[in-house]
């Protein structure tokens, strides 16, 4: 697999749920959206997946635009990283919007059956940017650079 399979699973996402659907293998694993609860958000069949995902492409709370950007991995497996721009949700994990027009990034990683079909699939949502659009007083510290000040973060933060 490569980018081409990714651009074409992130414009399924956003707009074709049959389409999407025909990418899964006929067993497969999706983890989304709440990775401490691995019973709600656990989707192994193509009903389950059109219940979860449908309304994205669908649009029933919005346009979402998914773009995949990075393709990392090989045949059997890959990570894709990805943007995403929400135009026209009134609400966005039941945070009003107010007509924001919201813009994301996530990753989502990709293991393939003998068929190219996907298998396991797990969904990370970077949703504190989008919480910050949204008015959320989110804290959110750079502490992998090299100067960063954890005492000074901690001082002016406790």
């Amino acid at each position: 697999m490569n980018l081409e399979h990714a651009q074409k699973w992130a414009h399924a996402l956003g707009n074709d749920i049959d389409a999407l659907g025909d990418m899964y293998a006929d067993w497969f694993t999706l983890e989304h959206t709440m990775v401490d609860d691995h019973c709600l958000d656990t989707i192994t069949d193509r009903d389950m997946l059109k219940a979860a995902l449908g309304g994205i492409a669908s649009g029933t709370n919005g346009t979402y635009t998914f773009t995949a950007n990075e393709w990392l991995g090989g045949t059997g497996y890959g990570l894709i990283h990805w943007d995403v721009t929400i135009e026209g949700a009134t609400s966005f994990r039941g945070i009003p919007t107010e007509g924001e027009t919201l813009t994301g990034i996530g990753s989502t990683f990709h293991e393939f059956d003998e068929n190219g079909k996907i298998k396991l699939e797990s969904t990370f949502w970077e949703d504190n940017r989008i919480f910050v659009q949204l008015g959320v007083p989110i804290v959110r510290p750079h502490y992998w650079r090299a100067d960063f000040d954890m005492a000074a973060f901690m001082a002016g933060n406790a």
